[in-house]
């Protein structure tokens, strides 16, 4: 049987597709920063090109003419993305990524909104290494609900790492947090961490909320749960309006003691 051609790419345009591999759903803004472009024209060319030759499809909210448009992955992808050996079980679903419910599309973008947070803040002389769950697939020791793990790595060879959780619409509850709370106390407590990495320094935990309101509450909550056990926890909190619109490299993380 003849393989199939596949319409041209350049190196920019897989970059991208890689991208929302990664990160799943991207807007023109999100990508412009991406790629430090001012002018979004460059970056509207591509996605155009990559949407014509099916590698892209494009989400438009038909209600609401002000929303950006969200770009996902679509079927003619799937074969360049084969050839990187990445999850069969997704590439397999790619056509169900445009029909994908809001909450969870936007629990995306808020993911993406966090990397070019790290990104932008990071030293030129460091490497950023940031997982999203797509990258963790199979990592079985990580804590469950994990929205990106973290490295910060100096030229000191010197590592920061993060567990990250993002809680909003598609994970509204506040009872969501709490036991996230808990959940990273027991982890640290049976070890499965240490076990795993030759007894690394426990991770930091970032929690990201969608307003003040419950950002107190779990700070409240969080204080009064770590005050009672003996591991060496270290909680940070943040709202994903402070992600998204903070551009100065002022601390923006509430530690929880």
């Amino acid at each position: 049987m003849k393989s199939q051609t596949l319409p041209p790419i350049t190196k920019t345009q897989k970059l991208i597709l890689l991208l929302l591999y990664k990160f799943r759903f991207l807007t023109i803004s999100q990508l412009q920063t991406y790629f430090n472009h001012k002018d979004p024209h460059r970056v509207k060319e591509w996605l155009k090109n990559l949407r014509d030759k099916k590698y892209i499809a494009t989400i438009i909210d038909s209600k609401d003419i002000t929303k950006p448009y969200i770009y996902c992955l679509d079927t003619k992808s799937r074969h360049v993305l084969k050839k990187e050996n990445y999850n069969k079980n997704f590439l397999n679903r790619i056509y169900k990524e445009k029909d994908l419910t809001s909450v969870f599309i936007n629990h995306c973008l808020s993911i993406m909104d966090t990397y070019l947070f790290f990104r932008l803040r990071q030293n030129k002389d460091s490497k950023l290494n940031f997982c999203t769950q797509q990258d963790i697939t199979g990592f079985d020791y990580l804590p469950k609900e994990l929205d990106a793990f973290i490295e910060v790595s100096n030229n000191n060879k010197e590592t920061d790492r993060y567990f990250l959780e993002l809680f909003d619409e598609y994970r509204k509850s506040t009872g969501e947090a709490r036991y996230s709370v808990r959940k990273y106390i027991t982890y640290s407590e049976e070890g499965s961490w240490q076990a795993n990495t030759d007894n690394c320094q426990f991770p930091s935990i970032l929690f990201i909320f969608p307003d003040e309101r419950r950002k107190k509450h779990i700070n409240h909550y969080g204080k009064a749960k770590l005050a009672k056990t003996f591991e060496d926890i270290s909680l940070f909190l943040t709202t994903q309006d402070t992600i998204r619109f903070n551009k100065s490299t002022q601390n923006i993380w509430q530690k929880v003691e």
